[in-house]
């Protein structure tokens, strides 16, 4: 007696492959720092910015090259009368490749040590420029964005206005881990002071 059946029908099993199960990645990342942590988008920029960029830092550098064209070239007589010019002429080429170099994500960096939301630009180099500071008894409550299409925005309000801060975007689970993590973060420590 065997458990094996004396059945000699086999069955033909055609092996199929799995299909991958089509999982939403959140569009950032979270960087832990000894003063709290960051949240970085991973998306992909703006196409008006990256355009806006490179026509800055063409512009800029033409510019710079007037600049510097007209310094080099004037006489020793002229160049008393053209250099507000040059100046000018640098310091727009500079303040347009500043603007080129520039980031194009906006992170927000949340200090639990100081109290404040930061909203930052890193650019090309690594070098942080902070746009706007917010306490945290700044934020006035802390809520999912759900569109008809697409991802979820988690969103800061500020000071309980209209005014609105777009922090991450990406899958519902994910957001809401992050959610809580904010609210612990701004809304309880505002209730221990």
């Amino acid at each position: 007696m065997s458990d094996i059946s004396d059945n000699h029908d086999i069955a033909v099993v055609t092996p199929r492959r799995p299909r991958p199960v089509r999982r939403e990645t959140a569009n950032y990342v979270l960087e832990e720092a000894y003063w709290g942590y960051r949240i970085v988008p991973t998306g992909t920029p703006p196409l008006r910015l990256v355009a806006s960029q490179t026509v800055s830092l063409l512009a800029g550098a033409g510019c710079l090259a007037a600049g510097i064209a007209l310094a080099v070239l004037a006489d020793a007589s002229e160049l008393v009368m053209r250099l507000p010019v040059v100046f000018l002429a640098c310091a727009i080429g500079v303040v347009l490749m500043w603007f080129a170099s520039r980031g194009t994500h906006v992170q927000f960096e949340i200090d639990t040590m100081n109290g404040e939301v930061r909203e930052a630009v890193r650019n090309r180099t690594g070098a942080t420029t902070v746009v706007a500071r917010y306490g945290f008894d700044c934020i006035g409550s802390i809520f999912m964005i759900r569109p008809d299409s697409g991802l979820p925005t988690l969103t800061l309000r500020y000071r309980n206005t209209a005014r609105q801060l777009a922090v991450a975007t990406g899958p519902e689970a994910d957001l809401t881990r992050l959610r809580d993590r904010l609210g612990r973060d701004l809304i309880l420590s505002r209730e221990a002071i």
